[in-house]
């Protein structure tokens, strides 16, 4: 029984030894706190690409009457003879007509309408579609296009602006719009 206690007597103070003194008994080693800045590799992303917008073709028809010019003679001139059937105009004077003929085949009163429907009747197969605006939607699309285009501008000048903080070798460009 004393072997008993004697041991824990001995063990005890060797135990709170260690804990007080934690590893001191083995030596310290000294710490060193250095600071130097660390090369971060951001990766870019990829400029989008190029806008690449196309002319649309619009056409402005109207009902006027479409000007048939006389064909001009060897000199440059329309010539004009009276008419051979002595057909008068509402003032009783001589109506007078080409003397070479017309340039175009069209007949007498061929508005702009008429030439515009022929030639949407020949690439359309005799089919005739309209897709029409008023002046004022016109307008509202223009406006749409320009704050399009505002609002690119603006995400490309973000866009520069983040590339040239995160390069520091070269200046960036934003995309560029071409039109074909």
């Amino acid at each position: 029984m004393i072997a008993k206690s004697l041991t824990r007597w001995m063990i005890l103070p060797a135990i709170l030894t260690l804990t007080i003194s934690g590893c001191s008994i083995m030596g310290t080693k000294p710490i060193t706190v250095s600071s130097a800045p660390i090369q971060i590799d951001i990766i870019q992303p990829t400029m989008p690409r190029n806008i690449d917008l196309k002319d649309p073709k619009w056409h402005v028809v109207s009902s006027a009457k479409i000007a048939n010019p006389c064909v001009k003679d060897s000199e440059g001139k329309r010539p004009k003879i009276d008419n051979p059937e002595g057909l008068l105009n509402d003032k009783g004077k001589v109506i007078r007509v080409c003397k070479l003929g017309k340039e175009n085949d069209w007949p007498d009163g061929y508005t702009y309408l008429d030439k515009f429907l022929d030639e949407v009747k020949k690439k359309n197969s005799g089919d005739v579609v309209f897709f029409a605006i008023t002046t004022e939607d016109y307008e509202l699309m223009a406006y749409n296009m320009q704050e399009l285009r505002r609002y690119i501008r603006e995400v490309q000048e973000v866009v520069v602006y983040y590339r040239n903080v995160t390069i520091n070798d070269k200046e960036a460009v934003g995309a560029k719009v071409t039109k074909k």
